[in-house]
């Protein structure tokens, strides 16, 4: 175990690093997770990043099938959701619903 953890590398989240760890890990299991059949485009503007300019602008969307989340808005989004970011590390990471 000891190893593992020594081997595990962390990034802050929703940082650039975050975000493309984050893809290569969906891209690695892409076949095991069955494909989304409900479409929806959000966009995400989290407020008070510990990092960087302060924000991050993102998205989630789901048209193709398979979960995409991207640095960046979509133009043509369903709904933007506003959070600082701890709310938001509550919900994306630690799963936090309460959140």
């Amino acid at each position: 175990m000891a190893r593992l953890q020594s081997r595990r590398v962390t990034h802050p989240f929703l940082s650039e690093e975050w975000m493309t760890a984050a893809k290569e890990i969906r891209e690695k299991y892409a076949d095991e997770i069955p494909e989304i059949t409900t479409v929806i485009r959000i966009n995400q503007v989290i407020t008070d990043v510990p990092f960087g300019d302060g924000g991050v602008q993102a998205h989630l969307d789901t048209s193709s099938g398979h979960l995409t989340m991207e640095l960046g808005l979509l133009d043509d989004a369903d709904a933007t959701i506003t959070t600082d970011y701890d709310t938001a590390r509550a919900l994306f990471v630690d799963a936090d619903q309460a959140a």
